[in-house]
Formats: structure tokens, C-alpha cells, sequence
């Protein structure tokens, strides 16, 4: 198993940034300055975020179980952990359902959870939400910035050779393309920091899965391998110093798009 080298309480007072704050920078540059900046009270809740916090819930707690020597638990207290956390989610007032219901979502996420606990074949589980915080570099000259890059894995695993791969919970509208994983960032930070704790697949790559749950009407359990090496990292050190930069020059335009229907923000956005 590996052993944790950092702790989230220990990054209050550390200058950090995280995969949720560039993506949400990358989305909509005013939003980030909404939620991040001056830090305003959200209008509502989309459902989505509960429901996903719940699947991963309970998705952790399935690999938590084979971690500690538990044994694979059966599918019934994987879905109680997920209906014990959804109940409790939802409990809460500002909720945004759209055409859903409580009732809709948890019978689809039961029947998720179902589906993948038949299909998974877990591999030896070396940490589950594993926290990391790595340095970053400038690309330009090399020298170690003042950020952290902060987060956590889902799921770290090792094959029979103790090769480490990545394991990240997706939930999609539809099944992933061959090529989709490549491009989306969260992948690429997390072998990042695998990269720079000296946890990397191979010594020049580093294995990254996506087990995805596919939210269709007859759901569906995908998995999508790729692979990232140097050459992507010095990519990730070239937008992420960008995205600092222009976060400290103060740019924070609206971005207007598909985002705008469900943002928390979108009172205060339209009203400025």
C-alpha cells in the first residue's frame, strides 16, 4: 500500500491549485470569481453534485473494503452506503432537479452501482482518495512556483508486475469515445502528481483508467485506458502557469454558453 505524504488540513495555509479550480476557471472565468475570489453564497444546488458525491461514496467504500482486508462487500451495502449518503444530501434546502426526482435518481444510481459491482475486477488496491500536494514548475526556466498542486485520486491500483494505474470515477450522459480521456484534464494531474511523488507506471509513463457510468436507459459500466508521459506534463506546467497569470492580473470575463442554464451564479452574472 502507499503511504499518504500529505494531509488535506495541512494545505489551509498553502498556496495551491486544484483541478476543480482550473477547470472552473477554464469554464467561466467570472464564475471562478464568484465561488473562489469573494466567495458568494451559491442561488442553488445542482443535483448532479450530490449525486455524484454519493456514487462516489459509495464506489470508495467498495475499495475500501478490499484495501483494509474486508473482503469485496456485496452489492446491497455498497447501495446502502449510497442511499445513506444521497438521503442525507438531499436533505438539504437549494436542491435544482431539473425534470428529475429523488426518487428517479437514486433508482438509477442503485441500478449504476449494481451494474458495477458485477463488472468491476478490482486489482490490488494500494490507496483510495488519495491526497496529494506536488509541486509545480514554471516552464520557462524551471523554477519551483510558489503554488501547490493540490487534490485527490479516487483510486490508486497495481497489476501483477506492482505497476501503479489510476483509477477516476466518471459518470456520463453517454459512453466515452476511444480518444476522450485524453483531453480532459483531471487525468493528466493526477499522473502528474503520481509523476513527482516517484509512483509513475513505467519510468517514462504513467497508466490512467476512467471507469465510467453511463447514465443512459439502460445504464451502462465503461472503462477508458490511456497513457501520459513528459511531454504532457510540460503541457499541464504551460496552462496551468497561464491560467495563474491571468488569474492575477485580475481577468475574470464572463464566459457565455451551455454552462450559463445550471451555474450558481447566473443572477449574479446577468445583474452586473
Amino acid at each position: 500500500m502507499i503511504s499518504q505524504q500529505t494531509d488535506i488540513k495541512d494545505w489551509a495555509g498553502t498556496l495551491r491549485i486544484s483541478k476543480t479550480h482550473m477547470q472552473t476557471y477554464l469554464m467561466c472565468p467570472r464564475k471562478f470569481y464568484f465561488q473562489y475570489v469573494i466567495n458568494l453564497p451559491w442561488e442553488f444546488t445542482p443535483v448532479s453534485l450530490p449525486f455524484g458525491r454519493a456514487l462516489h461514496a459509495a464506489v470508495a467504500f467498495f475499495y475500501q473494503s478490499l484495501k483494509d482486508g474486508r473482503g469485496t462487500p456485496v452489492v446491497g451495502e455498497v447501495i446502502a452506503e449510497f442511499k445513506n449518503i444521497w438521503q442525507r444530501e438531499t436533505a438539504r434546502d437549494g436542491l435544482l432537479f431539473n425534470a428529475s426526482s429523488r426518487e428517479s435518481l437514486e433508482a438509477l444510481g442503485t441500478a449504476l452501482l449494481e451494474l458495477f459491482c458485477s463488472e468491476v475486477r478490482p486489482r490490488k488496491v494500494e490507496a483510495v482518495e488519495y491526497p496529494f500536494a506536488v509541486s509545480l514548475y514554471d516552464p520557462d526556466g524551471g523554477r519551483e512556483l510558489e503554488y501547490k498542486l493540490v487534490g485527490l485520486i479516487d483510486l490508486i491500483e497495481s497489476d501483477d508486475e506492482g505497476h501503479f494505474i489510476i483509477s477516476e470515477l466518471k459518470t456520463s450522459a453517454k459512453r466515452y469515445a476511444d480518444s476522450q480521456g485524453e483531453n480532459q484534464l483531471d487525468g493528466l494531474i493526477y499522473a502528474y502528481a503520481l509523476d513527482q511523488l516517484g509512483l509513475r507506471t513505467t519510468e517514462s509513463h504513467t497508466l490512467i483508467r476512467y471507469d465510467v457510468l453511463v447514465k443512459t436507459k439502460q445504464p451502462a459500466f465503461q472503462q477508458v485506458y490511456f497513457n501520459k508521459k513528459p511531454g504532457d506534463y510540460r503541457r499541464l506546467a504551460r496552462w496551468t502557469k497561464e491560467i495563474l497569470n491571468a488569474i492575477d492580473s485580475g481577468s475574470f470575463y464572463p464566459n457565455f454558453g451551455w454552462g450559463c442554464k445550471q451555474c450558481q451564479f447566473k443572477k449574479a452574472c446577468w445583474s452586473m
